[in-house]
């Protein structure tokens, strides 16, 4: 959602540079080793299949890195997979469509992790019956069954989960190319999803255009932009300490933090919120838009859309390219619908259908990985 370069705009008044010059900016705030040691794979003394799996599967991208997943152990070679329901985003996601997809992603994670080790992952989504359609239920998300297998195909993809990044970076002026668009898209094949993408300029600046006003409607909602504020984590100690949400680091976060100058307090005022407003454009200035549609938007559809998105971001990252999904104009909150209508028109979808996601397509500077919380927060055992 934002960078820490443009976040600067909000956080670098003249005071903070001031004050961070005068004391020599000597504290680097990095991002803490501890917040995203999962992006080192599996740990050494991990034994169970299932666990080592679960090490990949939280690696999912996920709506506002809320990680909503809880797992239980208890029944011998399979797992249920929940949804925590604190961790869902009632505003910007009232039906629980996105948390849906980035459990797709977990899922699609979880598959292929399993196939490496020669087990074939059997889901069941749904198991006990759909969640309703406006809320996230108690029901389970799937049970998965894990079946030895020695055929089981594997998945070259999988080598990149643990490069795999959410680029919110600014984007390079060279162009995606057709073959490398095929590629993605070829990388989908087998799920019930169309991947499509744009390259041409007259579509890429009505579509910037359509996620620019998108921004402006959530951050001028007191709800919708608080839901994102409230899941900033500012400075190394809060990501340490939660592990999950919108990291802003680095001496410009530290010094302000220090000085009281950024707080969630004052980004909801109407000067942080204007300074926010800006954060949008750098992220526009791109040469290539990609999105996933499906026919039906239940939530066996919503799913195979977070399987397809991991898998072109999977795809992307082994071409060397950069991802970051534009999921404003997709929320369905009553602001933002008529937005949304004018998105799928935009992209060509069929009133029918539904667009899941939407993403910047290029290339940019690698990006640092996104905290996650340890499994043993996610598992029941």
């Amino acid at each position: 959602m934002t960078t820490r370069r443009t976040f600067l705009r909000v956080a670098g008044t003249s005071a903070v540079i001031l004050a961070a010059g005068g004391y020599g900016l000597t504290q680097c705030d990095p991002m803490p080793e501890v917040a995203v040691e999962a992006w080192r794979g599996p740990a050494p003394n991990a034994r169970d299949p299932r666990v080592r799996a679960l090490s990949y599967a939280l690696l999912a991208p996920n709506p506002h890195n809320k990680q909503p997943w809880l797992v239980d152990l208890k029944e011998p070679g399979a797992a249920t997979l929940y949804c925590d329901r604190s961790r869902v985003l009632p505003q910007t996601d009232p039906f629980a469509r996105q948390i849906t997809v980035g459990c797709g992603a977990f899922l699609e994670l979880l598959r292929m992790a399993s196939a490496e080790q020669g087990l074939r992952a059997e889901i069941s989504a749904f198991p006990a019956g759909d969640w309703p359609e406006n809320a996230v239920g108690e029901q389970p998300v799937c049970r998965v069954a894990f079946v030895p297998d020695a055929a089981v195909a594997r998945d070259p993809l999988l080598a990149q989960v643990l490069k795999r990044r959410t680029n919110r970076n600014a984007f390079d002026a060279m162009a995606v190319s057709p073959s490398e668009a095929a590629a993605i898209g070829s990388a989908l094949q087998a799920l019930p999803v169309r991947f499509g993408w744009t390259a041409d300029e007259r579509q890429i600046a009505q579509l910037a255009q359509i996620a620019k006003r998108a921004w402006d409607i959530e951050v001028k909602n007191d709800a919708t932009f608080k839901e994102s504020v409230d899941v900033f984590r500012i400075t190394g100690p809060e990501i340490a300490k939660h592990r999950d949400g919108i990291s802003l680091h680095g001496p410009f976060f530290w010094w302000a933090d220090k000085l009281g100058l950024f707080t969630k307090q004052n980004a909801m005022e109407p000067s942080g919120r204007a300074q926010a407003l800006t954060l949008i454009d750098p992220q526009l200035a791109v040469r290539a838009f990609g999105w996933i549609v499906t026919a039906a938007n239940d939530r066996r559809a919503q799913l195979a859309a977070g399987a397809a998105y991991v898998r072109a971001n999977l795809k992307a990252t082994e071409l060397g390219l950069a991802m970051h999904p534009l999921s404003q104009a997709l929320q369905e909150f009553p602001e933002m619908l008529p937005l949304l209508a004018e998105h799928k028109r935009a992209v060509g979808a069929v009133e029918s259908e539904t667009v899941q996601m939407f993403f910047r397509l290029g290339r940019a500077a690698l990006a640092e990985p996104a905290p996650r919380r340890p499994l043993d927060a996610i598992i029941r055992s």
